[in-house]
């Protein structure tokens, strides 16, 4: 019953998402016109796109080595792509059945399984309490806190360019209601952070506590957390390039510096958990803030999906990991 119980509100909570999406994106459609919308579609160019395809791609490259950092086992970059880019393929093309992050772990932690006292020694060689220390997690807690590390890491570095692009925005954003926005996030996130891993709010939970003890080793390795970091700046920046180019591919003028100052603000409006993959959220983010430097609103709406269908396609890739590898995984896992 409570088993029922739950995918009743998965599925109500799936529809709720849909629904909103629908909403934002007829709302949109209707302003600016279907027929105008292809049109602009049409025009852009080539080029374009494939490059913005194969940015997705580097940078989703660089994230899984950003991952494979956090991962306390030796394991090839090619078995890390290929869970990471599953990952990708569940949150861009299947949202609300199954989050791209639960199928990283999930495939991590069978890994994990097969060999619990294989670590990451390459780099880490004068770590003598290295293997002892994984010893004492659970698999299935390292596999789902190296998912939330990476996440926040990679969160930390688009505040960071964020912060340092306000300054320049600022006569953009005033007078809108995200002016303070990102400031107001990099108070919320380090507040956040300060009572987690500072005074280790939640430490009583038994998850929780093993969790902690994963966030203690790598605590102590502050050079894997700087490489970690330098990766998802690079990661971070050449998401920005990807939507510049899609930009340029429209023959927009829009400057690489409006794109550092406007993207973070869209991405944390597109994360805002009431719609399918931000959509809806994420074009009337980026019609409304593009506004602000003189972009039509037809333009903006056109690179915002631009911007979307890149990542599907790119994201393709993962599904062929999938079914690649699905075999493979379960025949492991037995």
């Amino acid at each position: 019953m409570v088993q029922v119980n739950k995918t009743i509100k998965k599925i109500a909570i799936l529809i709720l998402k849909l629904s909103v999406s629908a909403t934002l994106f007829y709302i949109l459609i209707s302003k600016i016109g279907g027929n105008k919308l292809i049109e602009n579609l049409s025009m852009v160019s080539p080029v374009a796109f494939i490059a913005a395809i194969g940015i997705y791609l580097i940078a989703s490259y660089l994230s899984s080595l950003r991952w494979k950092l956090l991962i306390p086992k030796q394991m090839g970059k090619r078995k890390v792509f290929t869970m990471y880019m599953i990952g990708a393929f569940f949150n861009t093309c299947m949202p609300g059945i199954v989050g791209g992050d639960a199928v990283k772990a999930y495939y991590l932690s069978k890994e994990l399984k097969k060999d619990n006292t294989s670590l990451n020694n390459k780099e880490q060689s004068d770590d003598k309490n290295h293997s002892q220390s994984q010893s004492k997690f659970a698999e299935n807690i390292v596999a789902i806190a190296s998912v939330f590390t990476d996440r926040y890491i990679g969160f930390s570095a688009l505040l960071l360019i964020s912060i340092t692009a306000f300054p320049f925005g600022f006569k953009y954003l005033e007078g809108t209601p995200v002016k303070w926005l990102m400031p107001l996030i990099l108070i919320i996130f380090v507040s956040v952070s300060i009572a987690i891993f500072k005074f280790r709010i939640g430490e009583r939970l038994k998850f929780l506590l093993k969790a902690y003890e994963y966030f203690r080793l790598y605590r102590s390795r502050k050079h894997v957390l700087f490489k970690a970091f330098l990766y998802s700046l690079c990661v971070q920046i050449s998401g920005f390039s990807a939507v510049y180019t899609l930009s340029q591919g429209l023959s927009l003028d829009i400057s690489f510096l409006s794109i550092l100052i406007f993207l973070p603000i869209i991405i944390l409006i597109s994360l805002i958990p009431v719609s399918i993959s931000g959509i809806g959220l994420r074009e009337g983010a980026f019609v409304f803030l593009l506004s602000t430097i003189g972009i039509a609103q037809d333009k903006s709406l056109t690179l915002s999906l631009l911007w979307f269908l890149s990542g599907v396609v790119a994201s393709l890739w993962g599904l062929f990991e999938y079914l690649r590898y699905k075999v493979s995984f379960s025949k492991e896992i037995e």
